[in-house]
């Protein structure tokens, strides 16, 4: 029989004073087994595309605490732009040590729960505290680069070039990630009528970051210690499933266990249909019960942080509900709480004035802040670059045209454009160089016919200023 638990949501404010959103599945029957710390996936978040697992998790047993990276979701900041991949790992680092240093989690075991890019941070915050962390579940995780869809070393460069110059550009082209991630229909269309979840083409930047950080994690997949499970569908085509068994076969770890599921896809706890999640979350949950059966045996490294000071910004408490069902909608105007030295203490509706129902819509307002920002900044970079001189490189860039451009040296470039910036600097590929040779003759003789020339150049980079003009899918 599953366990009662209450829901909580927390806004908290990270090291570099961005307002973050956080929530917490806590069973109210009895005292936690352990602590578990969800790290969501790329464009994902934690209480609405993690809430089955936050329900199952602590339905089980278990406290289970999430995060909105910055971002994402309910978080401040540009939608999906990650500046740094070392500031999500520090974010969630923070926050969580200053979850288990509270005196009631003190003594519980730890252990993270990481899906696709979440995995990586996973074993990040691991790499950061080698023997902080009792364990890891780790589900279809991005920890290497497939040999299959590996860029090129000249790509990288390129990209690489041009990536403080244009960092949030929506420029990288992908593949319908949600279409080939979730299996069910209703489930997938459910994901996307999600407005928490982003679903426009990644920013460069964020595109580069997670490529590094792969490709850093394959590097040092053998400096991994702790005891993990992690969990593949042997027919996804977002996270190779050979990338799980190198991080099995390389870990250095003798508390390892890998398990494939023939015919799933890619989001296992939330996009197979029901009967399949039933039996992934059966397998999480027995492989976590087995490492926290014997608490004495469950070897928990004292806390060497301090609380952050600047962590807690703001509480609502919803209450949970029994037997799995989904938790109703929140009424904000029903979320009476006040705090008290650091304490959630309720109040009746009686105590609260007009200054505290003020503060109670303002809340309101920021959960859908974040969207409004990014909705208002992504109008106007598309209504400056749909329109005006930089429309033609726009265009060819979204819809994979080709264009003809006039440069100063007198030679013409027929070519696709994949990056470009407000000084028209340019990154080319499949381009058709032409230019006009006159070849020379000697004295008296007569003059040559001119002759056309052409070569083709599979990538390259083009300044600017030698550009004089663009012409838009040239016949």
């Amino acid at each position: 029989m599953k366990s009662e638990f209450q829901y909580h949501e927390d806004y908290i404010r990270n090291s570099r004073g961005v307002e973050l959103f956080a929530c917490r599945w806590i069973p109210s029957s009895s005292s936690p087994k352990a602590l578990v710390f969800l790290c969501h996936g790329y464009g994902m978040e934690c209480s609405d595309s993690m809430r089955e697992c936050g329900i199952r998790l602590a339905s089980a047993g278990y406290a289970v605490f999430g995060m909105d990276y910055e971002g994402h979701g309910r978080s401040m900041g540009t939608r999906c732009y990650i500046k740094k991949f070392g500031n999500v790992v520090n974010d969630c680092y923070e926050y969580y040590t200053s979850i288990c240093a509270q005196e009631e989690y003190m003594e519980k075991g730890r252990f993270l729960y990481g899906e696709s890019m979440g995995g990586a941070v996973t074993l990040l915050l691991h790499k950061k505290d080698p023997s902080f962390w009792n364990g890891a579940v780790l589900v279809a995780p991005m920890c290497k680069i497939s040999e299959k869809v590996k860029p090129h070393p000249v790509v990288i460069s390129m990209l690489t070039q041009v990536e403080e110059i244009i960092p949030k550009w929506k420029i990288v082209p992908t593949k319908n990630v949600i279409n080939a991630a979730f299996k069910d229909l209703a489930k997938r269309e459910e994901v996307k009528n999600n407005k928490l979840i982003y679903q426009d083409k990644p920013r460069l930047k964020t595109a580069l970051e997670m490529l590094r950080t792969s490709m850093n994690l394959e590097d040092t997949l053998h400096e991994i210690t702790m005891p993990f499970f992690v969990l593949h569908g042997e027919a996804d085509t977002v996270t190779d499933p050979e990338i799980s068994k190198a991080l099995y076969e390389k870990a250095s770890t003798r508390d390892k266990t890998l398990k494939l599921y023939p015919g799933m896809w890619h989001a296992l706890t939330s996009g197979e249909p029901d009967f399949n999640v039933d039996l992934v979350f059966a397998d999480i949950i027995t492989w976590l019960d087995l490492r926290t059966a014997d608490t004495a045996s469950l070897s928990v490294t004292p806390i060497r942080v301090a609380t952050n000071s600047r962590a807690s910004v703001q509480r609502a408490i919803v209450d949970g509900v029994c037997n799995g069902q989904r938790r109703p909608k929140r009424s904000y105007f029903g979320l009476l709480c006040g705090l008290n030295g650091g304490r959630l203490v309720p109040r009746s509706s009686a105590m609260l004035n007009e200054n505290e129902s003020g503060e109670r819509l303002s809340r309101q307002a920021n959960m859908s802040r974040p969207m409004e920002e990014d909705n208002n900044q992504g109008k106007t970079e598309e209504e400056e670059f749909n329109t005006g001189p930089l429309s033609v490189l726009m265009m060819s860039v979204k819809n994979n045209t080709q264009v003809l451009i006039n440069c100063r040296n007198n030679r013409k470039l027929l070519g696709r454009v994949r990056a470009f910036d407000r000084h028209c600097n340019m990154v080319l590929e499949n381009v058709r160089e032409m230019w006009t040779e006159v070849p020379k003759t000697g004295k008296g003789k007569k003059k040559a016919l001119p002759v056309n020339r052409d070569r083709f150049i599979s990538k390259m980079f083009l300044r600017g200023d030698s550009v004089i003009i663009v012409l838009r899918n040239p016949k």
